[in-house]
């Protein structure tokens, strides 16, 4: 979700930087696109109110496509947008666990890396990593991986178990001595069909997201709640919230592509 904002908001920013130049563009366009069209109209021997309402066509005709194009939301904007929401989805269906001791917290950092964890659920059962996946077709398994229709999956949940192990780590690092832990990683499926239910590839559980908090619920109980409590404190200092700066004053274009290209 805060990915998706980062990049809105840098998209944005591109797009008022161009703003002034665009429109003198469009202005420019449209002049030119009214005076060949009431030209061409001219030379056909057309009355004068059809030159005029020629040009006036032509000139919008341009107008609309420059709108179109300065308004329209790249792809690459739009398919972090369906993830964002796909992601408040998961997070609803996790709401409920707060009613059984459960905290769950969202958009997290892992210190010394780039990516984020869409959602860290603390409880009684332990702890659990969770990811939201928009990709859509049934989830299957063969010699060469696990697919989601026809896109591999294993460089996902190659990242999503190290996301885990890394959050493990970082949390055991800074819990007193003695402490077992072992945050178990999720993929939450917001559009696939996962086979009966649940499936376990790599020690990644596979499920929808309507049956992650159902799953979290029955896994049994690992931690006092002196133990949650202690948990949850430090995950939150640990695994800091992932904000969303505001675009910088300096140039956004050469940003925002190199971003999109990662």
């Amino acid at each position: 979700m805060a990915e998706y904002q980062r990049r809105r908001q840098l998209y944005a920013a591109e797009r008022g930087d161009r703003s002034r130049r665009v429109a003198v563009v469009a202005a420019v366009g449209a002049a030119g696109a009214g005076a060949l069209a009431g030209f061409l109209c001219g030379l056909g021997g057309l009355p004068a109110v059809r030159v005029a309402q020629a040009a006036v066509l032509g000139a919008l005709v341009v107008l609309g496509a420059f709108a179109i194009r300065y308004y329209r939301v790249p792809p690459e904007i739009e398919a972090w947008r369906l993830d964002a929401e796909a992601e408040r989805r998961t997070a609803r269906s996790l709401d409920r666990l707060g009613r059984a001791g459960y905290t769950v917290l969202h958009d997290r950092q892992l210190a010394d890396s780039a990516g984020n964890i869409d959602h860290l659920v603390i409880g009684p059962s332990g702890a659990w990593v969770i990811e939201t996946d928009t990709h859509g077709g049934p989830i299957r398994q063969n010699p060469a991986g696990v697919w989601a229709g026809k896109v591999p999956l294993r460089a996902m949940l190659g990242l999503v178990a190290w996301m885990g192990e890394e959050a493990t780590s970082q949390l055991v690092a800074e819990l007193p001595a003695g402490w077992q832990l072992e945050a178990q990683s999720v993929v939450a499926f917001a559009r696939a069909e996962v086979p009966d239910g649940l499936a376990l590839v790599d020690g990644v559980l596979l499920l929808p997201v309507a049956g992650v908090a159902d799953y979290i619920l029955a896994a049994g109980v690992v931690l006092r709640p002196i133990d949650v409590a202690l948990l949850v404190d430090v995950a939150q200092r640990v695994l800091p919230g992932y904000e969303v700066a505001g675009p910088q004053s300096w140039p956004t274009r050469s940003r925002l592509r190199g971003m999109l290209r990662r």
